[in-house]
């Protein structure tokens, strides 16, 4: 095997089965990593205690011809608000900062270990998942892994996840989305990510951010490495792929453009995708969709986040002595939930519903395999970037979060030698065709790069 960290899921597998790499090499080539990297990007804020054991008997068990598929043996790290039996989930919180040790695993952890994965540690994460900078957890900031020296954000919230995924500590990892919490890490730490359709997954053991927009998700450097982790989460095969032939793709270059504007690089990463999928045989159309960028869509996330989340965790935040100890981000979100009138309520509930049936007439009446767009109209920020600057990151997502859409993000360019990132918008349950699709991109353009965070690869 190459000891690079670009490797894939796919590769390592072949490897495990050729004899060329045992599992418990491979789990020591993450623990290096993470070693080597961890104290500069924190990233990983809990290693398992029995991970060697795990990769043992994982090898024990191929070497006697048990070979539970593609992800046997393969080590992966989950966000700290998703339950793995035998360690803490604590949400990055001083709520929980002393939390027990799960006493069972996440129903999606449980599909990930009956698959033959690793449960390698949690990483970490924006405090209660409300955020989308890496800047509010309780164990502190994680750093982008693009340029470390920059100290930029990776996203959040599944800030811990994207790092680490991305700077080879795993070969896959998992995070959540509510906002953005997996499409925006993704875009700004180079990876593939997916938000699945809302409801494909089972959420429980996952520590509720809006419980009608909480999805558990993916990163990875490949799209084909994600139908693994997705059948093994889900207990079956993903909902199949039902259209085939000539892809056809909406694009908004005129919006693009406009909502560019001077923003160097935006505006060619964008012109550079059309010409690709383009060749890729696809059928472009330019497609027009006001609801996308309409401003109340965000106003209406946010309502519905905010009271969803103080409904869910009041209890928890209530009875804490360190509930004066949250971070002033997720404190004033409670708060504005905990305050929302009924009628404002309400009326963002309702208009939540007409904007996800006018968003699944649109993609019927266009006849749509994809929409086209940019993940965030800018490259990753400074973590101390004002407020407005990671409101603004996630304007191009918002619609999205409260329609039940999947969104694939995928590494589309670069600028200023940090990444930039596209994402394809599919209609409801159509996971399987934008990860097809992915894949024919990947085939041809290989867009994944691991970043120069290696030491003595320019990255301190």
């Amino acid at each position: 095997m190459t000891t690079s960290h670009t490797t894939t899921i796919a590769a390592v597998a072949e490897q495990l089965r050729q004899g060329s790499l045992t599992i418990p090499d491979l789990l020591w080539r993450c623990r290096r990593r993470i070693a080597d990297l961890n104290d500069r990007l924190n990233a990983v804020v809990t290693l398992a205690p029995d991970v060697e054991a795990q990769a043992e008997q994982r090898e024990e068990e191929l070497r006697t011809g048990k070979d539970r598929g593609p992800l046997h043996g393969i080590p992966l790290l989950v966000k700290d608000n998703i339950d793995v039996a035998g360690m803490p989930s604590t949400v990055a919180s001083p709520i929980f900062a002393s939390a027990l040790p799960a006493a069972a695993d996440a129903a999606v952890i449980a599909g990930l270990r009956e698959a033959g994965a690793i449960i390698l540690g949690k990483t970490n994460m924006d405090e209660f998942a409300a955020h989308v900078s890496g800047r509010t957890s309780c164990w502190g900031p994680t750093v982008n892994p693009w340029h470390m020296s920059r100290n930029c954000s990776p996203g959040g919230s599944s800030s811990g996840s994207a790092a680490a995924a991305a700077a080879g500590m795993c070969l896959a990892a998992l995070g959540t989305d509510t906002g953005g919490s997996v499409r925006l890490p993704a875009a700004w730490c180079g990876l593939f990510g997916l938000r699945p359709s809302w409801g494909l997954l089972p959420m429980r053991g996952i520590y509720p951010r809006a419980a009608s927009m909480d999805v558990p998700g993916v990163f990875t450097r490949s799209p084909g490495d994600m139908i693994p982790l997705l059948r093994a989460m889900l207990g079956s095969d993903l909902p199949p792929a039902a259209r085939t032939g000539k892809p056809r793709v909406g694009i908004m270059s005129r919006l693009i453009r406009q909502l560019a504007g001077s923003l160097d690089g935006v505006n060619e990463c964008y012109e550079e995708a059309v010409e690709r999928w383009t060749g890729l045989g696809c059928t472009l159309v330019e497609v027009d969709f006001p609801l996308l960028t309409d401003a109340e869509v965000g106003s209406v996330v946010d309502r519905l986040r905010s009271y969803e989340f103080y409904r869910d965790v009041s209890k928890d935040v209530e009875t804490s002595p360190a509930r004066k100890r949250m971070n002033a981000v997720p404190a004033a979100d409670y708060a504005a939930g905990r305050d929302l009138p009924d009628s404002l309520l309400q009326a963002a509930q309702n208009r939540r519903r007409e904007l996800a049936e006018a968003t699944q007439s649109f993609f019927a009446g266009e006849d749509l395999d994809a929409l086209l767009l940019p993940a965030a109209l800018m490259t990753a920020p400074r973590l101390d970037a004002p407020a407005e600057v990671y409101g603004k990151a996630r304007l191009l997502m918002n619609l999205f979060s409260i329609t039940g859409n999947p969104v694939l993000v995928y590494p589309g360019g670069s600028i200023d030698g940090m990444p930039f990132g596209m994402q394809l918008v599919g209609p409801v349950r159509t996971e399987a065709r934008l990860i097809e699709l992915a894949g024919l991109y990947e085939g041809q353009f290989h867009p994944f790069a691991a970043p120069p965070s290696s030491p003595g690869r320019g990255g301190k």
